[in-house]
C-alpha cells in the first residue's frame, strides 16, 4: 500500500497505516495523513476462488502421477498466504484521502 499524501509505501511485514482509539480512519506513519482503506470485497473472493481451484487442481493432478497429493495444513497455510499478500495489493484496495496534512513528522 502507498500513502496518497507522502507516498511512502510499506510491504507484507511492515504496515504504513496505523488504527488509533477513537477514529474510524487509519493514519500514515510516516505523515501522520487521515486515509480510508476500502477493500473491494468482491474481487478478493474472486482471487479466494481462483486460489482455492488452482490448489484443487494441483491436488487432483499429483494424485494422478501417484504422489501423495497436498495435505491441508499445507494447503491452507499456501492460500491463506498468497491471499493475505494480494489483498493489500491496488486492485483489491483502494486508499482514499480524508484529511492531507501539510506538515510532515519528522522520523
Amino acid at each position: 500500500m502507498e500513502c496518497p499524501n507522502c507516498h511512502k509505501s510499506g510491504n507484507a511485514l511492515k504496515r504504513i497505516f496505523s488504527k488509533r482509539k477513537g477514529f474510524e480512519n487509519r493514519f500514515c506513519v510516516y505523515c501522520n495523513a487521515e486515509v480510508r482503506v476500502i477493500y473491494n470485497w468482491k474481487k478478493i473472493f474472486f482471487l479466494v476462488a481462483a486460489v482455492i481451484g488452482v490448489l484443487i487442481i494441483t491436488n487432483i493432478i499429483l494424485q494422478s502421477i501417484g504422489w501423495p497429493g497436498i495435505s491441508g495444513g499445507f494447503a491452507g497455510g499456501m492460500g491463506g498466504s498468497v491471499i493475505a499478500v494480494f489483498m493489500h495489493r491496488p486492485p483489491f484496495v483502494n486508499i482514499e484521502l480524508v484529511k492531507e496534512v501539510k506538515k510532515k513528522r519528522r522520523n
